[in-house]
């Protein structure tokens, strides 16, 4: 992927907010107009796992504009199962499965999991992994983001997993692919992710 195509952004959040994140208040993103599909996953994912995981999808679900939009991190670049449709879940992976089916189709996702796999073979230890979001805009075009709060950081396969969907799917709709680092108001983002800096 060559480096324009990935947006790197900087997204500033209120640590206020992060602090009720971590203690279940989730009103952040149910009063939010992000979908219903990614305030219910989230939701139901954080209430399993207290933290302060999952609070930079939800942060940036509430930030974005969206027609649709989908929490994306399902292992759909590599597992057949999001081709056949066999073995799903039925609260979460199917709408998101039927969401992939319509937007996506079959055979582009078996593109995109064909050169998954060559990939692997050519070198690249782990799997290719999908991006935390996956937003429509109005106008039909697709955002995957990964979002990365102050500590993380982003590993090859991540790379990888955009890569591959920046190229497979420009083929159906205009694609833009970002990784959305967030952090604490008054802190200059300069001075703790330079790392991502070198990427720009």
């Amino acid at each position: 992927m060559m480096k324009q195509d990935l947006i790197i952004e900087f997204m500033p959040y209120h640590e206020a907010l992060l602090r009720a994140w971590k203690n279940g208040d989730y009103s952040m993103l149910t009063n939010s107009k992000a979908s219903d599909y990614i305030k219910n996953i989230l939701v139901s994912k954080a209430r399993k796992r207290p933290s302060r995981r999952f609070f930079g999808e939800a942060y940036i679900a509430t930030k974005t504009e969206m027609v649709e939009g989908w929490y994306s991190s399902f292992k759909w670049l590599t597992s057949k199962k999001w081709i056949t449709g066999k073995g799903l879940e039925d609260e979460f992976e199917r709408p998101f499965f039927e969401a992939l089916m319509r937007h996506i189709g079959k055979d582009i996702l078996k593109e995109l999991q064909d050169r998954a796999k060559k990939i692997v073979e050519n070198g690249i230890h782990k799997k290719p992994v999908a991006p935390d979001l996956w937003l429509i805009d109005k106008n039909g075009h697709f955002k995957f983001i990964e979002s990365k709060l102050p500590g993380d950081v982003i590993n090859r396969h991540q790379i990888a997993g955009l890569a591959l969907i920046k190229k497979c799917l420009s083929a159906v709709k205009p694609v833009a692919v970002s990784i959305v680092t967030l952090y604490p108001e008054n802190f200059d983002p300069k001075s703790l992710f330079s790392e991502f800096y070198n990427l720009a």
